[in-house]
């Protein structure tokens, strides 16, 4: 009996842990990047003589698409700590299992029968949210014009150079700046619009 329990857990925590080394793409940005002082022009463009390995606008789909990657594993991790304390365990202790699992020392005795069936019961639940997350991502990607292994390629790239990094949120303020200043423009030309329409009906 305990053997075949034992064995099942491995069977679950093998997806488990694999689905975590398959979906841990994931680079923080800030949450927000917002603009410079809009009319502020720089003196020099420090990025100038820099030469990075990817395309602008592929840069910037990897950081729309990280950040809507970022936001769904949020949502993801919620949905696993409610599903493992219906179980009474904490996500914490779920992951503590998980591992000792994968490490064989489950035998070691630092778990109770309880917890141990706790986990089993809570773990194909927690395999089943993290696939739902994996083709959600898959999804997020492509609607971004990327594939699984270019999103992959760029994270690690981005993970081993910070100025890469650095260059991307870079990217993106002067895109929401642009956005701004391009609003500010639209504003204004249907400002002179509108009053050029109240002058010619005064006349």
């Amino acid at each position: 009996m305990m053997n075949c329990m034992k064995k099942k857990m491995y069977t679950t925590t093998k997806f488990f842990a694999a689905f975590l080394v398959a979906t841990g793409l994931l680079f923080s940005f800030p949450a927000n990047v917002s603009a410079q002082e809009p009319e502020k022009e720089e003196e020099e463009d420090p990025w100038a003589d820099k030469d990075f390995p990817y395309e602008d606008e592929l840069l910037l789909a990897f950081f729309d698409t990280n950040q809507e990657v970022s936001s769904l594993q949020r949502s993801t991790q919620e949905r696993i700590v409610e599903a493992v304390e219906q179980y009474g365990l904490t996500k914490e202790r779920f992951d503590q299992i998980g591992r000792a699992v994968q490490i064989g020392a489950l035998q070691e005795g630092a778990f109770s029968g309880e917890e141990i069936e706790a986990f089993n019961q809570a773990a194909p639940q927690v395999t089943q949210i993290q696939r739902e997350m994996q083709g959600m991502v898959q999804v997020i990607v492509e609607d971004h014009d990327l594939s699984m292994n270019k999103y992959r390629d760029i994270l690690n790239s981005f993970r081993q150079d910070e100025e890469l990094r650095e260059y991307v949120s870079h990217l993106a303020r002067e895109r929401a700046r642009e956005k701004i200043l391009e609003e500010r423009r639209r504003e204004a030309k249907k400002k002179l619009e509108e009053e050029k329409r109240m002058q010619e009906e005064e006349n």
